[in-house]
């Protein structure tokens, strides 16, 4: 099935269709709200996970793209084992980039932007993209095969409101993968991260325990120790060891699961200056761009489906 870039005809069918072909492009050791969203999309009966891929990163933990991408592939098996120790579905794992694109011409050639090409060429349906991580596998797989525009729908986590500068995490990480997304023509559903409605994803380290510890099998135990790893939370602490946390990724699977939770609205499309500033393209295309959600159903469709899945 093709998307004929009708914005209305997407919706319709992650509405309807009863499981939906997914990929998801993380850069997985960066933040731990990508551990949740992989949990997420592997535990969804409506959602087949087709692949994840391992996106590239810099931080204090991370010197360059090549060791963040590395580290997030670690990070996926790891995942994988916790959640399917028998590796029983075979959703496979792939490398992406090791550098950012040096242009908006010139892909960067992996495992991962190759296999997204190969996967959506193959496929009989639409096959949704989240791309949680920096942009540079998607952006990569767009200029390696055009054609796949086709049929794929991104949903992005990243950017922010519309008034405001649009750079954030993602998009600095490769604003020239950011620029080939969005002026390339294939559908984007947007979900803004700074200053706008993913904040309201949060979590606590006690809520985590409560609905996950030793309730959730080996996954949900992971996800409430790398939680606690991350905060450094310390029982005998003076101050306060109830920790909120933003769990911003989720969203992205949310949205494919039930749009229902989220309110948006179609707007002309935009993309990014070097700057990291919004401009309007003027091109007569629209994108999807999510307002609000509704932060209490995407965690209880968390915590439900991850239990559904671990205790049957």
């Amino acid at each position: 099935m093709y998307h004929d870039y009708d914005l209305k005809k997407v919706m319709d069918h992650i509405k309807t269709t009863p499981k939906k072909k997914f990929i998801l492009d993380t850069d997985t050791a960066n933040e731990i709200d990508d551990q949740f969203a992989v949990t997420f999309a592997t535990v969804l009966d409506d959602i087949d996970l087709l692949a994840l891929n391992a996106a590239p990163f810099v931080n204090d933990e991370s010197e360059s793209p090549a060791e963040g991408m590395e580290k997030s592939y670690e990070e996926l098996l790891r995942l994988r084992g916790h959640i399917d120790p028998e590796n029983k579905r075979g959703i496979p794992c792939y490398r992406g980039s090791t550098k950012k694109m040096d242009n908006v011409i010139s892909p960067v050639r992996s495992e991962a932007a190759e296999n997204i090409v190969r996967i959506v060429k193959e496929a009989d349906d639409i096959v949704y993209v989240g791309v949680i991580g920096c942009y540079t596998n998607v952006a990569s797989a767009l200029l390696l095969d055009p054609s796949i525009a086709d049929k794929m729908v991104l949903i992005l986590i990243g950017a922010g409101k519309l008034d405001y500068h649009c750079g954030d995490t993602n998009i600095f990480g490769d604003v020239n993968a950011a620029r080939v997304i969005f002026e390339c023509g294939v559908p984007v559903i947007l979900i803004p991260v700074m200053y706008a409605c993913t904040e309201l994803i949060y979590t606590t380290n006690a809520e985590l325990n409560y609905y996950l510890k030793d309730k959730a099998g080996a996954i949900g135990n992971y996800l409430c120790e790398i939680y606690d790893r991350s905060e450094r939370i310390e029982t005998d602490s003076d101050c306060c060891i109830s920790r909120m946390r933003n769990l911003v990724d989720l969203g992205c699977i949310a949205f494919l699961h039930d749009p229902s939770i989220f309110s948006y609205r179609y707007i002309p499309s935009r993309s990014t200056s070097a700057d990291y500033y919004w401009f309007e393209l003027n091109d007569g295309r629209s994108m999807i761009y999510v307002d609000e959600l509704k932060r209490n159903r995407i965690m209880t469709e968390f915590f439900q489906n991850l239990r559904k899945y671990t205790n049957k």
